[in-house]
Order: C-alpha cells, then structure tokens, then sequence
C-alpha cells in the first residue's frame, strides 16, 4: 500500500492528518492529451520565498533543501527547482510523488515519503488540482520528472485551522514542501472508441470523463458479461496486479434505475485494488482504505491494457459473496464502468 506522511520529529496526528487528506492512489501512463498543454493554468506561482529555497539532492529521493529561516509567506508560492520532460499534469490527472515538508522556521525535517528509503512503492499519489490533496493541488501545469517547491502556511496545506490545531502546529507556521514528480498518469480512459454491441447497457461519458447509463433492456442477464468500450494501449495487466481504477456502479434492477451507489468520480480519488478476487488493498488496522474486487469484475478485467473503459455486468452468482461486498452496496445484478489507469509499480 502508498504510505501517507512519516512521522519524522512531528506528533503523529501530523501524519495521521496528511494521510487522510491525501489520496491513495498509483497510476499506469497515458499519452498528452493536445487540451492539456493548450488549456494548463498553474494553480500558484513562483514568489520571493519559494525561490530563496534551494533543494540540491537526488532527483526522487532526498532532496536535501536548504531552507533560509525564518520564511515566512502569506499566498501559496510554487517554483520549479527542477523542470522534467514527461506528461505534462492537468486538473484529475494523477502523480506519483516523493516528498518532504520542512519547518520553515527552523529548516528542519517534518514529515517525507523516504521514511526508511525513498521506495518507488512508499510514494504517494496524489489527485493533480484536486482541493482535498495537499499534495496534488499545486501540481497542475507541472512534468514528470520535475522538483517543485511550495511555500504555504499550515492553515493552506491543511486546509482549515482547526486541521492545524489538531496536527499540533503553531497557526502561524510556514511550511515548505519539496516534490519530485517521478510518474504522473491521466485520470481516465483515454484508449480507442470500440463498437458497442448488443444486449449491454449504453454508456455515455460527460465531458470531464464520468460515465452515464442508459438501460435499453428490462431484464437482467444472468450471466457474466463484459465488454471492452474503449481499448488502450497501455500495458496489459495479469493476476495479482495492483489496478489503479475509476469506478461507475449502478445496480440493475428491473425497471433499471441509473442512480450510482458507488462513484471515484464524485470524490476526484480513483482507488486501487488487487486484481484478485476479494483480496483487499490497504490494512484496517492503521486507517487505511480497504478496497476489493468481485470476482466477475476481476474475470473482466484481467487481460485488459491501461487506458481502456470496460463495461461489466456481474450478476448475483459472479458477484460478491454474502458479507464481503463493501458497505453500502446492494444485492442483484451490479453494473460497473472501471476505466484503467494503471498498475500500480513494484520498482
């Protein structure tokens, strides 16, 4: 699973609190989108504080900055210590970050991915322009392979200061954030348009890539049915893969109701599961998210490439056994919209 923020000389709910906030996600590539580097407006600017902060170390681990104290800063400032050449990032798109947050009245280390190593598998991916991501927010209009460095007070990278006095920070604390972009994936299927066939239900994308149904047929099927919608060409996954997913589900009911009862797209925080039935990601035990799959849709998507759309209808039989669907999911025929993102890196 993606660690959320080490505990490095900082109370615990420092850590607790990032890592609520932040999303749990890990991501295959997609080619630019043409929109993308047209339309990219950076969410902060570089200022006279995020500049005066130098951060010298290897690219996607210890970034070693140097910090002039005090700094102080009243307006998010972001500078680029380090431009990369890869996927240009845009609002929903997804990226995988090593990071580290200094204390900007003293420069010393607070929290950091590299807690024990900096791990490819120990980053943590963030929702790019997402507001609820103190990580990703900052992170539109930014390449892979790049260093930003932000400078905020802790009430902006929190979120409200009632965050800050729960973390156990003073209010009036700047914080500096150093992050190495190593990988950066859109947010959503981007693969080939496929003919539809017959006997499924129609699905129809909104403009920022949600995906809507429409039931043509009265009557469930009472097999497993899946169908590619969009075809990617991205690396094809197998058994035990870890799948970074969007998710669109509605149950079938008869007469069909086209209300979700589970979405990624609402929360702007795609999920990844083990490509393995009712095997779940995360651990209860430390907070973290617990997600599985059933085993038609892991049946479907097995063989799959990223970038693909994939339409599945599992009825009750391929479906979750009893008790171990997650909360808040109905009995019968579910129907599923999983766009594939990608495979979560072991290396």
């Amino acid at each position: 699973m993606n660690p959320g923020l080490s505990k490095v000389g900082v109370v615990r709910k420092f850590a607790a609190i990032v890592l609520a906030a932040a999303f749990l996600v890990s991501v295959g590539a997609c080619s630019d989108l043409p929109a993308q580097a047209e339309n990219c407006t950076p969410a902060s600017t570089p200022g006279a504080a995020s500049e005066s902060v130098t951060a010298a170390g290897k690219f996607g681990g210890n970034p070693d900055a140097k910090v002039p104290t005090p700094i102080k800063t009243t307006r998010v400032e972001t500078s680029i210590d380090k431009t990369g050449s890869g996927l240009l990032l845009g609002p929903d798109d997804v990226a995988l970050v090593q990071y580290s947050i200094y204390d900007g009245s003293t420069g010393s280390l607070l929290g950091t991915t590299g807690q024990g190593g900096f791990a490819i598998t120990k980053a943590l991916t963030s929702t790019v322009g997402a507001k609820a991501d103190p990580i990703g927010r900052y992170l539109s209009c930014v390449r892979t392979g790049s260093r930003a460095v932000t400078v905020e007070t802790a009430t902006q990278f929190l979120g409200s200061a009632a965050a800050v006095q729960q973390a156990g920070l003073a209010s009036n604390l700047t914080l500096v954030v150093v992050s190495d972009v190593v990988r950066g994936y859109r947010g959503r299927a981007t693969g080939v348009l496929q003919p539809v066939q017959p006997d499924f239900p129609s699905v129809v994308t909104s403009s920022n890539g949600t995906p809507g149904f429409t039931f043509d047929l009265q009557t469930a099927p009472k097999t497993l049915k899946y169908e590619v919608l969009r075809k990617g060409s991205g690396q094809k996954t197998k058994a035990g893969d870890a799948l970074l997913l969007q998710v669109q589900a509605v149950a079938w009911t008869n007469p069909p109701a086209t209300t979700t009862f589970d979405s990624t797209w609402t929360t702007h925080a795609p999920r990844y599961y083990p490509l393995k039935a009712l095997q779940p990601n995360g651990d209860a035990s430390t907070g973290a998210t617990v997600y599985s799959l059933d085993p038609g849709s892991v049946k479907a998507l097995t063989g799959q490439t990223v970038g693909s759309q994939i339409l599945v209808v599992v009825p009750p039989k391929y479906g979750y056994p009893s008790g171990k669907a997650p909360a808040g999911y109905p009995t019968g025929t579910l129907v599923f919209v999983y766009d594939i993102l990608g495979v979560l890196p072991t290396s």
